[in-house]
């Protein structure tokens, strides 16, 4: 990373047009901590392609690439403090939704809408909050491409439940209401780290302190108290790649999963 170029900025895990503005409001916060840092955040690349771009400054991922795909070439900044029901700090759970009540027992055998086999919150927390870790899923699996997807296959009856990011559930909840009506909660998945803030493997550890300090700064200024509200967010933790390796011993075994898609 280098501070004489502008360098990229994410947080494009939640994708939501309405809260662009809103991000871009706590950009400003943490920025006006470090005025080295890119003075936008980028909303036009796909998000896999800002993980290990050369100009990646900051960069939002989930917590299963990280340990699979990412761990030896970036550095892990940390992971905002999710406000949503049974966070604890930066930990919190994925939601198991169904159209009708029942025992997360019950949903084993049943047909799952799932977002994406990298996903920590959709697919392996699914697996181990259902069968339990290391497991395989009994039914058939949708494989949706999103959460907006997973929950739409619930609703129409294409599915008969879906594992949602907690903070996604929420948005969904209050930004397209039409979206889960008619869906219930029926379980949570494990406690797990929020999705990781990454930066460039090539950051010094003195850039990486002035980044953690930015980001808790900024989640902390008054000024943005609505904002981070709005984005579900209580806080910034300044985590490293150790506190995400644990997450391993929750991956599925890949066995037949009697995909349908």
């Amino acid at each position: 990373m280098n501070r004489n170029r502008p360098g990229h900025a994410s947080l494009g895990m939640y994708p939501f047009e309405q809260l662009r503005p809103t991000y871009d409001r706590l950009w400003e916060a943490v920025r006006a901590e470090a005025p080295w840092l890119p003075a936008k955040l980028g909303w036009d690349r796909a998000l896999d392609e800002s993980w290990l771009a050369s100009d990646m400054v900051i960069a939002q991922t989930c917590g299963w690439p990280l340990i699979n795909e990412l761990a030896d070439r970036v550095r892990v900044v940390g992971a905002f403090e999710p406000r949503v029901p049974g966070a604890v700090g930066h930990r919190y759970r994925s939601v198991l939704v169904a159209r009708e009540p029942c025992a997360v027992a019950d949903l084993a055998g049943m047909r799952a809408a799932v977002n994406s086999s990298t996903s920590l919150s959709g697919w392996v927390s699914l697996v181990a909050a259902v069968h339990g870790p290391g497991a395989t899923w009994a039914g058939a699996v949708s494989w949706t491409g999103s959460h907006r997807a997973s929950i739409a296959a619930v609703a129409e009856g294409c599915a008969d439940v879906a594992s949602i990011d907690a903070v996604s559930w929420v948005h969904f909840g209050r930004l397209v209401p039409e979206l889960v009506a008619g869906l219930v909660e029926v379980g949570s998945g494990p406690l797990v780290p929020s999705l990781p803030l990454i930066t460039a493997a090539c950051t010094s550890d003195e850039q990486l302190a002035e980044l953690r300090a930015a980001l808790a700064a900024g989640c902390a200024s008054p000024e943005i108290t609505i904002a981070a509200h709005e984005l579900c967010i209580g806080g910034f933790d300044p985590l490293g790649l150790e506190d995400y390796l644990s997450l391993i011993h929750l991956a599925p075994h890949p066995g037949p999963t009697g995909a349908i898609n």
